[in-house]
C-alpha cells in the first residue's frame, strides 16, 4: 500500500511556510496562567464592554427592532450587514480619520486580518512587490505570504516612513503593486505619522499613480496630543482604509472592513464589486449577528464614553512600562514613550547596532524569561528580510494589569542586565 505523499500535494506558493508560524511564537503564552505575556498585541478582557454586549445580544436576538429579525440567522450579503453599512460612514468620519465614504464603498470583513487576506488575494501575483514600512506588522506580512512577494522596506524615522525613501521606491520599482503602512500608533514601533508626512506621503502617491493599504486599528486609541486625519482623507482615490472593532469593543466579535475609493469611477466600482465576490466565494458571508451587534452598539453612541474608559485603562499601564523601562533597562536602548496604542518598542541604540550579535542575545534573553513566567516579543519577527532587522523588542502594556506591567518589565531589564556580554 503506498504512502500518501502529503508535502507533494502542498502548493508550491505555501510549501515554504511549513513549520514556520512567527505569529504562533509571539501568542505562544498570551492568555497562559501564570504568565506575564508582554508579548501579545491583544486589549485587555477589562475593555470588553460585556453588559452592554450581553443586553444588545438579547434584544436583536429575542426582540429584534425591525431590519434585525430573521435576517440574522439567513445567508446573507457578502458585502456585510445593512444597518452596520449604513451606520459606519459616521463613524468613519470622526477626528480621528476622517474618511468620507458611502455604505457602497464598504466591505465589512472578519476584522481587518481577513481585510488583509482578501486585498492580498485580490492585487498579488506571485513575485509582485509590495512596499512596506520598515519593521511592519507582521500579520501582514502573513497575510500576504502565500503569494510569495517581493517586499520593498521603506525607511522610516521617528515620524513614520519617509517621503523620500518611497518616492525612491516608486521611481526605481514603477510595478509595485500598493504601499501597506500603519500611520497612527504603529504596530510594532507605536509611531505615528506627523500630519505634513501624511501630506508629503498622499502627495507622492498622486504623484505616481500609486495606492497605498492604510491599516487603522489603533488610532481611537488615544492618550494625549490632537487626532491626525487619515492618509485616505488626504488622498480618498490613492488609498484603502482599513478598520476594526477588535481594540474598542472586542476581538472576538470579528468584526471590521475596508473602505474602497468612491465607486462613481466605473473601474473602481468593478474592482469593489469584484471585492465584494471574492469575499462571497470565501465566506459567503460573515455572521449577521455579530455585525448586528456591532450596529446596534453603533446605533446607541455609548462607543464614544466606552473609548474614553479604555483611555483612563490603558494610560497608566503605557506610563507605568514607561518609568520602569527608565529605571530598569540597561542604557543601552533606544525608546520612546507613544501618544496612544499599545506597544512600547526598544531597539538597541544605532552606534550599538553593529555589536549587537556580541552584546546580547534575544533567544537567551527569552529562555530566561520564560523560566521568570515572562514574555516579549523580539524585534526580528518584524522585519522582512531576518538579515536585516535591528536588535529589538516589542513590549504590550495593555492586556496586564498595572502591578503585573511593573514586575515584568523590571524582569526583563534585571535579565538584560545579567546577561549583557559587553558595556
Amino acid at each position: 500500500m503506498a504512502v500518501v505523499e502529503w508535502t507533494s500535494k502542498i502548493s508550491s506558493h505555501v510549501k515554504p511556510m511549513l513549520g514556520k508560524d512567527p505569529i504562533a511564537q509571539l501568542l505562544k503564552f498570551a492568555g497562559a496562567p501564570g504568565i506575564i505575556a508582554l508579548s501579545a498585541g491583544s486589549p485587555a478582557e477589562a475593555s470588553t464592554p460585556m453588559k452592554k454586549l450581553r443586553l444588545i445580544s438579547k434584544i436583536i436576538l429575542e426582540e429584534p427592532p425591525k431590519g434585525y429579525g430573521k435576517d440574522l440567522t439567513i445567508y446573507g450579503k457578502a458585502q456585510g450587514f445593512g444597518p452596520l453599512l449604513e451606520h459606519l460612514p459616521e463613524f468613519l468620519d470622526r477626528d480621528n480619520r476622517q474618511v468620507k465614504t458611502k455604505p457602497e464603498n464598504i466591505i465589512v470583513t472578519a476584522g481587518s486580518q481577513e481585510a488583509l487576506s482578501l486585498l492580498g488575494q485580490m492585487f498579488i501575483s506571485q513575485g509582485d512587490k509590495i512596499a512596506v514600512e520598515k519593521p511592519s506588522y507582521i500579520g501582514a506580512l502573513e497575510a500576504f505570504r502565500p503569494y510569495n512577494p517581493n517586499y520593498i522596506e521603506i525607511e522610516a524615522d521617528q515620524e513614520g516612513i519617509r517621503a523620500d525613501s518611497l518616492e525612491k521606491a516608486f521611481q526605481e520599482n514603477p510595478d509595485i503593486k500598493f504601499l501597506y503602512t500603519i500611520p497612527t500608533f504603529q504596530n510594532p514601533t507605536g509611531k505615528t505619522m506627523s500630519l505634513k508626512r501624511r501630506q508629503a506621503i498622499a502627495e507622492v502617491l498622486k504623484k505616481y499613480g500609486q495606492i497605498a493599504i492604510e491599516d487603522d486599528p489603533y488610532s481611537e486609541l488615544r492618550y494625549e496630543g490632537e487626532h491626525i486625519q487619515s492618509i485616505q482623507s488626504l488622498a480618498p482615490d490613492n488609498v484603502i482604509h482599513l478598520f476594526t472593532f477588535s481594540k474598542t469593543i472586542a476581538p472576538g466579535l470579528r468584526v471590521g472592513g475596508m473602505v474602497f475609493p468612491d465607486g462613481s469611477n466605473s473601474i473602481i466600482k468593478n474592482i469593489t464589486d469584484l471585492m465584494k465576490r471574492l469575499k462571497g466565494g470565501a465566506q459567503l458571508t460573515n455572521s449577521y449577528v455579530t455585525q448586528a451587534i456591532v450596529s446596534k452598539y453603533l446605533e446607541s453612541g455609548e462607543i464614544n464614553n466606552h473609548i474614553q474608559e479604555i483611555i483612563k485603562l490603558y494610560k497608566p499601564r503605557r506610563d507605568v512600562m514607561a518609568k520602569t523601562i527608565e529605571e530598569n533597562f540597561p542604557k543601552i536602548f533606544d525608546f520612546y514613550v507613544p501618544e496612544g496604542g499599545m506597544f512600547i518598542w526598544l531597539k538597541l541604540k544605532g552606534e550599538l547596532q553593529y555589536l549587537a550579535n556580541f552584546i546580547i542575545n534575544l533567544d537567551e534573553i527569552e529562555i530566561e524569561l520564560e523560566k521568570r513566567h515572562v514574555a516579549l516579543a523580539q524585534g526580528k519577527y518584524f522585519f522582512v528580510n531576518p538579515e536585516t532587522h535591528e536588535l529589538s523588542m516589542r513590549l504590550n502594556f495593555t492586556n496586564q494589569s498595572e502591578e503585573n506591567i511593573a514586575t515584568g518589565t523590571r524582569v526583563i531589564g534585571e535579565i538584560l542586565k545579567e546577561k549583557l556580554r559587553l558595556i
